[in-house]
Parts: C-alpha cells; structure tokens; sequence
C-alpha cells in the first residue's frame, strides 16, 4: 500500500497514461466508442483527442489532490487500468 502512495509512482503512473495516449493516438477511430450496451456495440462516443486526454487529465487532478485526501490516489491507478482499457478496446 506504501508504494502505491510513493510520488513516484503516482506521477510515473500519470506519465503512463500520456504516453499510452500518444502512442494509441495514430490508430484510434475519429469517434472512439467509450460506452457499450448489452449487445457489445458502442451506444457512446467522443472525439479522439477527447477520449485520449479526458483520463490523463483526470488522473493530474486526482494526483494533486491526493495532498488533501490520500484516498485520491488510489482513483490515479483506477483511471489508468480504465484509460488502458478503453484505448485497448477503441483499437
């Protein structure tokens, strides 16, 4: 749990997620489908500058605000299995 709360660690987990953003970015849709309904197809979608940046961002934010409230932390590691999946999934 110690490690999970390391500087390091958090903002190499941010710095992941931009990476995985711009290397993800060529191969994306126009339109990446960011919601699914019970029939597997995409029923949600958004830009794909959008859809790389909107998590990373998010990420930022919860990475500075963990100062204030340690269990913020915890939401870097979520946005970043989501952030991983999603891009998996728009390709």
């Amino acid at each position: 749990m110690f490690l999970l709360m390391n500087e390091k660690v958090v903002w190499g987990s941010v710095i992941a997620a931009v990476i995985l953003s711009m290397v993800f970015y060529p191969f994306l849709p126009a339109d990446m489908p960011i919601h699914y309904d019970a029939t597997n197809s995409p029923d949600s979608t958004v830009n794909k500058l959008a859809g790389t940046a909107i998590l990373p961002v998010l990420m930022i934010v919860f990475a500075l605000a963990r100062k204030v409230n340690w269990q913020l932390g915890i939401a870097v590691y979520i946005l970043l299995i989501c952030h991983a999946v999603i891009l998996f999934l728009a390709v």
